[in-house]
């Protein structure tokens, strides 16, 4: 070939190439970038909380946030990023299924007017510096609680736990719950009269709405009979009917309906046995789905609950008789102070005696089947990263550990209604997982790295 020749056939290839080589680079980002995506975590104890159960040598493989395979034999995608976990061991995303995360200080002692129609989600504080505390600690998903002074609090959210820094929050499920709280300190005491007065109200409130309705189907009734007499007249050209006056919308009583459709469960907020009964009435009397959440006297009416479809948040630290703050001042109220997120503190000096008696409250409170999770002992933020160490504290009390660890994981997803995204690690659910260094109530055990869909939000230091 002439030089001149292989000369201009060389550039005309170096063209060619160049011409093409952008579409090349693109394709490789784009499969580079699908690569990235894909997540193998491989040789750790495995958790589940699900029907795979607990995996001694297992592997979970995440794709898009998802994960896509869980077993004991997976092999990893080309590109795929591996972690090699021997030695650690793999649960769930905790779940704390109460908390005033992205609620501001101020709100948790407001009261105001009674507004069932009152939605968490407008009016949370996106950037709460308690989050970053709170995912270090496991915990990924968190159900967020209206403002707790009022009768009837309002509607509260399921979120997945993030900073919110682009002002917007990843929503499980909006309209989670109705919030209503049975027992409510006035001049900071309380009575039997006095609770009995506050449930009346509250009952009231739902009778108020069951008149709301019939006021609503009689006027529908009417206005069917007002069409059809005005179709009548007019055939007859006779003239006009009177047309039925059309009812005011209220928002609030229109919330209370979708409690008694079912639409979403109601949370008694409740502490004694004449408080926990109130509630099983109301919930009998208006086919309210129910879950009693705090209720530190559950144990009294252990027998009672198991007849009906009630759930159960609690937490053995709580104890509405003793809560202590330093300097010595008691009551309730106290946990409402102004404190730092270290002040408060737990008090527990049980003998063997108190202990025995723990044991055998909890261990059957496990057996009865009661749908049950574990909650903060109070209303601080802060308090929801302890969910770990609630587990641990319930397990020492003679639950197993399926029982402890369930009730802040998927036990704690199904009463919050999204266990289907969260709360177990099997195919298709969100990868939202916490790697530690031993077992998971072990109190020595450390956490190494914790995944929100997929990604790691939180990696220990070497």
């Amino acid at each position: 070939m002439h030089k001149q020749d292989f000369k201009g056939n060389i550039v005309k290839l170096f063209r060619k190439s160049a011409a093409i080589f952008p579409f090349i680079f693109l394709i490789f980002l784009s499969t580079s970038g699908l690569a990235s995506d894909q997540v193998l975590l491989k040789n750790a104890k495995i958790y589940t909380m699900g029907a795979p159960g607990m995996l001694a040598d297992g592997m979970i493989l995440i794709k898009d946030g998802k994960i896509e395979k869980i077993g004991l034999a997976i092999s990893a995608p080309s590109g795929a990023q591996v972690f090699d976990l021997s030695g650690k061991t793999i649960i769930p995303g905790l779940v704390c299924a109460s908390s005033a995360l992205f609620v501001e200080k101020k709100d948790h002692q407001y009261s105001g007017e009674e507004r069932p129609d009152t939605d968490i989600l407008e009016g949370i504080h996106y950037f709460d510096p308690s989050v970053s505390h709170i995912l270090r600690h496991g915990v990924t998903t968190a159900y967020i609680s209206p403002v707790s002074f009022r009768f009837i609090g309002g509607l509260g959210a399921v979120v997945k736990v993030h900073s919110g820094e682009r002002g917007e929050l990843s929503i499980l499920k909006d309209r989670a719950a109705l919030n209503i709280r049975l027992e409510r300190l006035q001049d900071k005491k309380t009575s039997n009269i006095l609770r009995l007065t506050q449930y009346h109200r509250i009952r009231d409130s739902f009778k108020q709405a069951e008149e709301y309705r019939k006021e609503w189907s009689d006027y529908e009734t009417k206005l069917k009979k007002y069409e059809k007499e005005k179709k009548d007249l007019e055939e007859k050209e006779k003239g006009k009917p009177k047309k039925p006056e059309k009812p005011k919308k209220d928002e609030s009583k229109e919330i209370l309906l979708q409690a008694m459709d079912k639409k979403f469960p109601v949370r008694f907020i409740v502490h004694r046995p004449d408080s926990i009964l109130q509630a099983l009435r109301l919930g009998e009397e208006f086919g309210l789905r129910i879950i009693l959440e705090q209720s530190e006297d559950w144990s009294f009416l252990l027998n009672e609950l198991e007849k009906t479809s009630i759930s159960l948040l609690s937490n053995p630290l709580l104890d509405y008789r003793r809560f202590l703050i330093p300097g010595g001042k008691k009551g309730y109220a106290a946990q409402y102070l102004q404190l730092e997120e270290g002040d408060f503190f737990y008090p527990y000096r049980a003998g063997d005696r108190d202990t025995q008696k723990a044991q055998k409250t909890w261990s059957e409170l496990a057996d009865s089947g009661i749908p049950f999770a574990l909650i903060p002992p109070d209303r601080f933020p802060f308090s929801a990263r302890f969910m770990r160490l609630y587990a641990a504290l319930l397990f020492s009390r003679g639950a197993s550990l399926e029982f402890a660890l369930g009730a802040v994981t998927v036990n704690a997803a199904k009463i919050l209604g999204v266990a289907d995204r969260v709360g177990s690690l099997e195919e298709g659910m969100d990868a939202d997982l916490v790697v530690l260094d031993g077992e998971p109530l072990d109190s020595l055990s450390k956490i190494e790295m914790v995944f929100r869909d997929g990604t790691v939000v939180w990696e220990r230091k070497r």
